[in-house]
């Protein structure tokens, strides 16, 4: 839960702060798609908000090479449900269950298959590149990949050093 409250305090400009969601979104979104999104995720969401990262953060890695992929988008729980078959026709495969975007419009996702495998704490975030049609772990868990923004490469930095 934490690495979203930092990554939020140092991508998200305080006049636009992160967009509450409640308890009962993630649930409309969970039985609209039939399955159970990850609790680690959830709780996080929850509890921080979705943050809107500023430019800063895509200039922030490519100035420093930080071997991320820039994060433009989290996904609302309804954004979620709309985005997943309109990604699933513009190429994404129907395994995949996309939860934010790039600045270019490829996704990171979670892999439905494992979220319908029932362990439901947490599950691997990926990246799928629309370009290339590849898929890449980025995370073993929605903490673990929201964090890396926040590592070390990252101090001194914030979201209006663009």
């Amino acid at each position: 839960m934490d690495a979203l409250f930092a990554f939020a305090l140092q991508w998200t400009n305080p006049s636009h702060p992160p967009e509450h969601v409640a308890a009962s979104d993630f649930q409309i979104a969970e039985m609209s798609l039939q399955l159970s999104l990850p609790a680690d995720y959830k709780s996080a969401v929850l509890a921080a908000g979705l943050p809107h990262p500023t430019l800063a953060l895509l200039d922030a890695i490519v100035e420093r090479e930080a071997d991320l992929h820039d994060l433009n988008h989290l996904y609302s729980p309804s954004e979620i449900v709309d985005y997943t078959p309109l990604s699933h026709a513009a190429g994404l495969p129907e395994y995949l269950l996309p939860i934010a975007s790039d600045s270019l419009g490829s996704s990171f996702v979670y892999d439905m298959r494992d979220l319908s495998s029932g362990q439901g704490n947490t599950a691997p975030v990926y990246f799928w590149d629309n370009d290339f049609g590849t898929l890449d772990q980025v995370g073993t868990s929605f903490e673990d990949w929201i964090s890396s923004y926040s590592e070390d490469w990252s101090k001194g930095l914030n979201y209006d050093d663009f």
